[in-house]
């Protein structure tokens, strides 16, 4: 397995030391320019919010980002959605900078503004959402950008990793771009995005998300996985024993109007 010079010294170490060994930018950005990725949760009650979240992203948000050259945009719904009927909404932005521009870019957007009209208007007593969550991440070095997947029938599984600290979670993310990625793409875990969560809840954190063809082909996949011998010998590694201490897993499907 390879290994970058400024990770062949002990993180740990350099930790303890007060001289903690980082990758630079330039390390970080090896694999390309790596994407900010903006996931949000739109936390919702009843059908009549759905209705309303979705006629706002299909025909207002999808369309205005689109116009700027911001593709592409990821719409889900949760499995089984009659436990929860949130929205997911995945955005990929090219910087930080650009992730931080688009409220006025957006205010500046005429026809968003029209389109978006219902969603913004909506009386306290019937509120468009309950609430929102958002995720902030930055894609790894070893796949800096958002992937679409086959086309035709798909499922697809977003997956978080907790650690107990942040050194741990750093190592998790190097784990992922020295060799679990490559592994992934041996037994064909079809990788849609993959982010080291810069700010969120319940950090220190990675998330990911997964496609299928349903959970059949799912099954199959990580079963070749956890089998594959470079993943055993990977997992023995002293260097990465105890990155995870919890696992998260959630089911979705895209919306009609996804462009994921």
């Amino acid at each position: 397995m390879k290994r970058r010079t400024f990770i062949r010294t002990s993180v740990a170490g350099s930790l303890l030391a007060g001289t903690a060994t980082l990758p630079t930018a330039s390390a970080q950005n090896a694999g390309g320019a790596q994407q900010i990725l903006e996931l949000r949760r739109y936390e919702l009650k009843t059908a009549d919010q759905r209705a309303l979240v979705d006629d706002y992203l299909q025909k207002a948000y999808v369309p205005a980002v689109n116009r700027i050259g911001i593709k592409p945009v990821g719409v889900f719904y949760e499995m089984p959605e009659a436990n929860d009927l949130s929205v997911y909404r995945l955005t990929p932005f090219a910087s930080l900078e650009q992730f931080s521009s688009i409220r006025q870019v957006l205010a500046e957007d005429e026809t968003f503004h029209s389109a978006a009209l219902p969603f913004f208007t909506t009386e306290k007593g019937s509120p468009a959402y309950a609430r929102i969550d958002t995720t902030l991440m930055r894609a790894f070095s070893g796949s800096p950008k958002v992937k679409v997947p086959r086309e035709g029938d798909r499922i697809f599984e977003m997956r978080t990793y907790e650690s107990h600290d942040e050194l741990k979670s750093y190592l998790k993310v190097e784990m992922f771009n020295e060799a679990e990625l490559e592994i992934f793409r041996k037994v064909k875990l079809d990788g849609v995005f993959y982010g080291e969560v810069l700010a969120g809840g319940t950090m220190p954190r990675l998330t990911y998300m997964l496609a299928y063809k349903d959970k059949a082909e799912r099954e199959a996949n990580w079963k070749a996985f956890l089998e594959h011998p470079d993943w055993n010998t990977l997992k023995a590694e002293e260097r990465y024993k105890d990155t995870v201490s919890k696992i998260t897993a959630t089911f979705l499907r895209p919306a009609l109007y996804s462009q994921i």
